[in-house]
């Protein structure tokens, strides 16, 4: 029902004019708005009520009212006041739909946001962003991702993660937000701020780095940035990682299990680069450069066992 024929309907209501059938739709309908407004304050709906009840007490012309019209004018009004709270409610609150998009483990997506900017995901992330942007370009990000940000000074651009938020005009920068590994945002042309949820801020720009740490602290770095994005060109660098970060790497490229037997193992570091390599020849080489010994439970469940032979 729209709201000026609702409008009307309340009118003939109180009037007394309305059908057998109008009466019992208006009837069921105030009931259910009394359901559905609890939240309103009692005092606000009594007072409009009240003084929509003398304004269409008014505009009738004298005659004698009876106590069920008096009350039906009463309910009329409270109709008035509730309908239209209930009108402002849904413009205020009116959801815009999210978007989400996923790539799964084993493979990269790029994605276009409606403003223009690009964004390539990295194996098992994901981006969620509104259909409709408002007065911010806000996105959540879930995973990794590099970012070609459209530059508009009036509409900034911001990325949630799970421990820091990123916000940027018009910039590239890659952000790395793993649930399991430390959130690293890396820059390579531009400035971008990066604040955590305490309101601890740091700014970078090109070639600088800030990795949130553990104990909520930010750790800065200078470097070539383009290393940070080697993984748009299915390339693999490892500096001092551990074998457990280096683990979480490797499952989600290519979508596997990899597991430990001793966990004295995971905290051993390795340095290399890989490009377009196979599974099996970076695990090779792994076993090769810390003398440990990979056992594949399955095709797609690996286990990093000691090299007792050594």
């Amino acid at each position: 029902m729209k709201k000026e024929d609702f409008i009307v309907l309340a009118q003939k209501y109180a009037s007394g004019n309305c059908t057998e059938e109008e009466k019992n739709a208006i009837e069921a309908y105030f009931e259910n708005m009394q359901k559905t407004t609890d939240n309103v304050p009692e005092y606000i709906l009594d007072s409009k009520r009240d003084n929509i009840y003398n304004t269409i007490n008014k505009a009738i012309k004298p005659v004698k009212v009876i106590p069920l019209w008096k009350k039906a004018m009463r309910v009329a009004a409270t109709l008035f006041i509730v309908a239209g709270l209930a009108f402002c409610y849904t413009l205020i609150n009116k959801k815009i739909p999210t978007v989400t998009e996923f790539a799964a483990k084993g493979e990269k997506k790029e994605v276009m946001l409606h403003d223009g900017s690009v964004v390539v995901l990295n194996s098992n992330s994901s981006i969620s962003y509104p259909e409709e942007f408002g007065k911010t370009r806000e996105v959540t990000l879930k995973g990794e991702a590099y970012f070609k940000v459209f530059r508009n000074p009036q509409q900034p651009f911001i990325v949630q993660t799970h421990k820091v938020d990123i916000k940027v005009l018009g910039t590239s920068f890659n952000i790395n937000a793993y649930d399991t590994l430390n959130t690293k945002v890396s820059v390579l042309t531009g400035k971008v701020q990066v604040t955590d949820d305490t309101g601890k801020k740091v700014f970078l720009i090109k070639n600088e780095q800030a990795e949130y740490t553990t104990q909520n602290e930010f750790v800065l770095s200078k470097e070539n940035s383009s290393d940070g994005i080697a993984w748009t060109k299915n390339i693999i660098i490892l500096k001092d990682n551990t074998l457990a970060e280096t683990a979480r790497i490797l499952e989600n490229w290519y979508d596997v299990s990899i597991k430990f037997e001793d966990s004295r193992l995971e905290n051993l570091t390795i340095t290399g680069k890989y490009k377009n390599e196979k599974l099996e020849n970076i695990l090779e080489s792994i076993a090769f450069l810390k003398e440990v010994k990979i056992d594949y439970l399955t095709k797609n469940q690996i286990i990093i066992r000691r090299n007792t032979q050594h």
